[in-house]
C-alpha cells in the first residue's frame, strides 16, 4: 500500500526530527547515519531470511538496538541510557510511521471499499505489527483491520509457506475463503502453496501467472463480484 520511493526520504526526514531534539547532532547528519547503516544493514537482513524460521523478535529486538546505537556513533552523539534503547527505538518507529505519507492513492478507498462491504481485513506483511500499526494509523485505517500479521506477531519470517501456514493457525481461517493481495511473486506463490487466492498487484505490467490487478482500485469490485 506504501510507495518506498517516497518514504525513505521521508523515512530519514522524520527520523531526524524525532532524534536531533532528544539526541543532539544535526538533521543533515542523522539522515546520513541512517541511509548508511540501513545500507549496511540490508545484506545481512536478507541473509538472515535465507534459512530463519523463528526467533522473529529477540532478533529484531537486537537489531534495533544496534540500528539506533550505530546512528548514535556515526552522528557522534552519545547513545541513550541502555535501559532506554528499547523505548526510544520504538517511540522513534511510532514517530515516523504516524507521520509518514507515501501511500498509493488508490490505496486507502480501496480499503475503505472492502471494509463497506463487511470484508475481514488482515495484514500480511514483513514488517512488524508495531510498525504497520503506525503506518495504518498515518492512513486512517488502523480500524478497518484486525490482526496486523508481521513476523513478530506468529514467529514466523515471511520467507516461505511456513509463514502463511502461521496465521491460517494463528486465525482459524479456510483458506479457501481467504484472498492474499500482494506485489511479490514470491510471496503469492508461498500463498497459494498454502490454499489461498493470490491476487498479483502489478502496477509496472510485468508478466504474471497470479490473477492480476494493475491497481488496488480494482480490488472491491473484483473481490465482492466473487462472494
Amino acid at each position: 500500500m506504501n510507495d518506498n520511493d517516497q518514504r525513505g526520504p521521508q523515512w530519514r526526514r522524520l527520523l531526524a526530527e524525532f532524534f536531533v531534539p532528544r539526541l543532539g547532532g544535526t538533521p543533515e547528519a542523522w539522515s546520513d547515519a541512517n541511509r548508511a547503516v540501513i545500507d549496511a544493514w540490508w545484506p545481512r537482513f536478507v541473509a538472515h531470511l535465507q534459512t530463519a524460521t523463528d526467533g522473529v523478535v529477540p532478533w529484531l529486538r537486537a537489531e534495533d538496538r544496534g540500528w539506533l546505537l550505530d546512528m548514535c556513533a556515526r552522528v557522534g552523539v552519545a547513545p541513550p541510557a541502555e535501559s532506554d534503547v528499547d523505548d526510544l527505538v520504538q517511540a522513534s518507529h511510532r514517530y515516523v510511521g504516524e507521520r509518514c505519507r507515501s501511500a498509493y492513492p488508490d490505496a486507502a478507498p480501496a480499503v475503505r471499499s472492502l471494509a463497506r462491504e463487511g470484508l475481514a481485513l488482515h495484514t500480511a506483511s514483513g514488517e512488524d505489527a508495531a510498525q504497520l500499526h503506525s503506518y495504518l494509523r498515518g492512513m486512517g485505517l488502523r480500524d478497518l483491520f484486525s490482526r496486523l500479521y508481521g513476523p513478530d506477531l506468529i514467529d514466523r519470517w515471511k520467507n516461505g509457506p511456513g509463514y502463511y501456514a502461521a496465521i491460517i493457525a494463528d486465525c482459524g481461517i479456510d483458506p479457501a475463503d481467504a484472498v492474499v493481495v500482494d506485489d511479490s511473486p514470491d510471496a503469492l506463490g508461498w500463498a497459494t502453496a498454502c490454499g489461498f487466492r493470490a491476487i498479483h498487484v502489478d502496477r509496472v505490467g510485468r508478466e504474471s501467472s497470479f490473477e492480476r490487478i494493475s491497481s488496488l482500485a480494482e480490488l472491491p469490485m473484483l473481490l465482492v463480484r466473487d462472494r
